[in-house]
């Protein structure tokens, strides 16, 4: 069941926020435990035995190791089982087939693969579990109260799918039910505007923009330059306002419920660097592979300079593994070690001391992240190198050409209101526009006119059965 579903819009979050707020406070992390089951269950119900045994494996493990802080080997060899307990699970579901199938190559052997369905939102349910154990490890949470405190941050719906990937402390406040603070009709309010704007951001552009790139992607041998970029730029702005629209969402439904969530994106290709892109672009992800692979392999702070790339080399090649079981995500997570490992090095950008070189740079680095997200994109790496190659042998083709034009022409709007709300226009307009009163309100005002407007148009066409499932909906 995903947010954009029929299902979910008019029938699943209007009962999960009433039930959650006509409940006693007391009970509502119990309600909203109940409802995250059913949640999962109605997006994976197959699965759903198997995740629970594994959130309560999780929840004992951490208090195994809450209750052994005085005996540090002890705590440690938890800590090792919890982590290669989920990594296990992980490794079973999402890459068996990509072992066998490379054995197969490798062998010549004739080998049978399992097609495992993946269970739903294991990727992102796998770093939340190593998280809450080495968190506890460290003594920077405790797991307090009841066992209903760690299975909701496990299981919490608005984020069980595909993130943002917030910590434990991120949803409690001292370990106890969210604070009163919080559940206020501003944040509630604020909530319903960051998910209607998620919503509209998913399907006015990213599903809007992905019947371009399905397209050219599918073409093949039947590819000319003009026809590859066009679908490429497009995929490069469909994946953001994809996964940035369902952070949006998963952000607005927990502010509707009272928790706060950390941000995932901020303005992404608005980047001075292929370094500084990370910190713009899934950032919670990145924050996790720093704090729980990076710093623990020792990080910057290694005493030679290669045991500090080979730390960053680990990290890359573990962060493109995780984004899928194929030697094209390998190969991109690869991309972006040496663009970051040659930032390092020549201390670029911030050698440049004129505005023309680091406004080349920054061109050269959106290049760069374009031509990643084609391999990211790409059936396989030998399809997306081929790609590559329409893109930059500037190859003709009269129809492809033609069909290029028209799908320009055609989409034309929906490119430019892309390419226009990846930089920060809304946050600039409400600035300029609050220093005064009068031209405060109206901007209120048209905000949720233009918003109400924005969502009939996109739920319209959610009915009519236009609506893609996320793009990170399978990890």
């Amino acid at each position: 069941m995903a947010y954009t579903d029929i299902l979910f819009l008019f029938l699943f979050l209007p009962i999960s926020l009433l039930l959650y707020y006509i409940c006693k406070e007391r009970l509502r992390k119990y309600v909203l435990l109940a409802l995250s089951i059913v949640f999962y269950a109605c997006g994976s119900f197959v699965h759903l035995a198997l995740v629970l045994v594994s959130v309560g494996i999780n929840i004992l493990l951490g208090r195994a190791m809450d209750g052994q802080r005085e005996r540090a080997a002890l705590k440690k060899g938890i800590l090792g089982i919890g982590v290669l307990y989920n990594v296990s699970i992980l490794l079973y579901y999402k890459y068996t087939d990509f072992l066998l199938l490379t054995v197969g190559r490798v062998t010549g052997a004739d080998v049978a693969l399992k097609n495992l369905i993946l269970p739903m939102g294991l990727s992102f349910l796998t770093f939340r579990a190593i998280s809450y154990l080495a968190d506890i490890y460290h003594g920077s949470i405790a797991p307090r109260g009841n066992m209903a405190d760690g299975a909701l941050y496990l299981l919490f719906f608005p984020q069980i799918q595909s993130g943002p990937l917030a910590r434990y402390s991120d949803m409690q406040a001292d370990g106890e039910a969210p604070r009163a603070g919080f559940l206020k009709t501003e944040g509630f309010s604020e909530g319903c505007y960051r998910f209607i704007t998620g919503f509209n951001k998913k399907i006015l552009l990213a599903n809007t923009l992905s019947n371009i790139t399905s397209e050219t992607f599918a073409v093949g041998a039947r590819m000319s330059t003009a026809y590859a970029w066009l679908g490429a730029v497009c995929y490069s702005l469909q994946l953001y306002f994809d996964f940035s629209g369902y952070s949006d969402m998963a952000i607005g439904v927990g502010m509707m419920l009272g928790y706060r969530c950390p941000e995932n994106f901020r303005y992404p290709y608005m980047t001075e660097s292929v370094s500084r892109f990370w910190r713009r672009w899934h950032i919670t992800l990145g924050a996790w592979f720093r704090d729980y692979v990076y710093i623990p392999l020792g990080g910057s702070r290694a005493k030679k300079r290669s045991r500090c790339y080979l730390n960053l080399l680990a990290v890359w090649a573990l962060t493109g593994l995780w984004h899928g079981a194929s030697w094209n995500f390998l190969f991109w997570g690869l991309g972006y070690f040496l663009a970051i490992w040659f930032e390092r090095v020549t201390g670029w950008p911030e050698k440049f001391r004129s505005k023309a070189g680091k406004c080349l740079y920054r061109a050269g680095v959106l290049l760069f992240i374009n031509f990643q997200w084609v391999i990211f994109r790409a059936e396989g790496l030998r399809e997306g190198l081929r790609y590559i190659r329409s893109m930059l042998l500037f190859a003709a083709d009269p129809l492809a050409d033609a069909r290029a034009m028209f799908l320009l022409g055609d989409y034309l709007a929906f490119i430019l209101a892309a390419v226009i709300f990846c930089f920060p226009v809304v946050p600039w307009l409400e600035k300029c526009l609050a220093r005064r009163k009068a031209t405060a309100a109206a901007w209120e005002m048209a905000v949720v006119l233009v918003n109400g407007f924005l969502l009939i148009w996109a739920v319209s066409f959610v009915v009519a059965g236009r609506n893609d499932p996320f793009v990170y909906e399978n990890f």
